[in-house]
């Protein structure tokens, strides 16, 4: 008898270590569309959340708008490591050149270039976003988008890959 009972509990354990596996899985990658009526907001809520609470931030994008600009600039001020790849200066659209030019030269900001960016991702350790287009508040807004939330560690993980090899070979990690 007390070998069924002991038989009984290793096959709960296993189910149980099963069943929490399966809810890991379940929202490890969400995806969801933005931009269309009630949904205005997702995709900046989101990235929001990942820039506030990121202990680390990668960015990609093809250019950045004032509002994120700021908040970028918050983050460095309080010590947060922020590394961004973006077009080349000659192909940000013409007001926010500007900007380019006081993302480049503040504290803690690191400004790549790369000419061949045509989509964003937002990075922390924690959990990523990807979609497309600039970081700009109002593009997020107006534009109907397809997002990708990930939080599951190893899709993480090769999401900082590519983000990785977007950097020159010098300052790859």
């Amino acid at each position: 008898m007390s070998i069924i009972k002991a038989e009984n509990i290793r096959l709960k354990q296993k189910v149980e270590d099963l069943e929490n596996r399966l809810i890991n899985l379940v929202g490890a990658v969400k995806i969801f569309a933005a931009g269309m009526p009630d949904k205005e907001l997702e995709m900046n809520n989101n990235i929001a959340e990942i820039i506030s609470s990121g202990s680390d931030l990668k960015i990609v994008a093809p250019y950045i708008t004032e509002e994120y600009a700021l908040i970028l600039q918050d983050r460095a001020k309080s010590g947060i490591k922020v590394q961004t790849v973006v077009n080349d200066r000659r192909l940000w659209p013409d007001e926010h050149r500007k900007l380019y030019d006081k993302l480049k030269n503040y504290p803690g900001i690191d400004v790549i270039n790369n000419p061949n960016v045509q989509y964003l991702m937002v990075w922390c350790p924690e959990r990523c976003i990807c979609t497309s287009g600039p970081l700009s508040k109002d593009h997020l807004m107006k534009s109907i988008l397809i997002g990708t939330l990930i939080n599951e560690k190893s899709k993480i993980r090769d999401m900082f890959r590519i983000f990785n090899l977007m950097l020159p070979s010098f300052m790859r990690s």
